[in-house]
């Protein structure tokens, strides 16, 4: 996840030529390792970059990592932690949803491992006694 968006935020900050672009992306995927607070603090650091630019390149900068840090929460993130913890990918969206409805952010990313879990239960509880029976 943390390369996807060092990658991403290269590629947008040398379209749009902010200053140390490499540096800036190497930031932002470091960063990216910090669960709730370091993709905001990325995109924080390297808006502010952006303004040196102008004006009109640090707010749409600003805009790249809200809208990233929505598509790695609600599509990205489903799909890479359902596929390692092997959760249906149905079952990924609805935790995560229901998660963040819940509790915010931690509740979306403590979902889908409480997913697997609760399916873990089911399938070795619930689906093992009807096998006995």
């Amino acid at each position: 996840m943390s390369l996807i968006a060092g990658v991403a935020a290269l590629a947008w900050l040398w379209a749009f030529g902010v200053p140390y672009p490499l540096v800036l992306a190497v930031l932002v995927a470091v960063l990216d390792l910090v669960p709730v607070a370091g993709s905001i603090a990325a995109g924080v650091g390297t808006s502010l970059v952006a303004l040196t630019v102008s004006v009109p390149v640090g707010l749409a900068t600003a805009g790249f990592f809200i809208g990233y840090r929505l598509v790695e929460d609600y599509v990205l993130l489903p799909k890479v932690v359902g596929r390692a913890v092997r959760v249906p990918a149905l079952v990924t969206v609805v935790a995560v949803l229901l998660g963040f409805a819940l509790l915010g952010v931690v509740g979306a990313f403590v979902a889908v491992p409480v997913a697997a879990a609760v399916l873990l239960v089911v399938r070795e509880v619930a689906v093992h006694r009807l096998d006995r029976t």
